[in-house]
């Protein structure tokens, strides 16, 4: 592989990651407002509550996968596999799309989402403990 094609390797790798990063920045702040504000009024948000919707949008992109999948089961570091375990059973019996079926499509479809993360940080979690 020659210099220059190297290089143009990492210029588009460096590009395309640039893009994905701001991407997730980006849907992550306009899923905060649209969360924060179900009416949808157009109302200015003051400066410091953005910016630190903002800076937690952005440690979610950087932390690492155990420390994620901790706060999604409301874990604290380290870990046991009992206390996985249990939390996972917990959270799965609460939140399990089956368990809301009689309620609004908006309820099913934030159930469903919360069980695909959890199910999400228990496979993590599973393979790295072998559980």
């Amino acid at each position: 592989m020659s210099a220059l094609t190297f290089t143009v390797f990492i210029l588009i790798a460096f590009a395309i990651g640039y893009f994905v990063v701001s991407r997730l920045i980006d849907s992550t702040r306009g899923r905060a407002r649209s969360d924060s504000d179900p009416t949808g009024d157009a109302r200015p948000p003051d400066s410091q509550s953005e910016s630190a919707g903002r800076n937690r949008a952005i440690s979610h992109v950087y932390e690492d996968p155990e420390t994620r999948y901790a706060r999604v089961l409301a874990l604290r570091l380290p870990v046991t596999a009992p206390e996985i375990r249990d939390r996972y059973r917990a959270l799965i019996a609460q939140y399990h799309p089956d368990k809301v079926s009689h309620l609004g499509p908006e309820l099913r479809e934030v159930a469903e989402r919360k069980t695909r993360e959890i199910l999400e940080a228990y496979e993590y979690f599973r393979v790295k403990y072998r559980l």
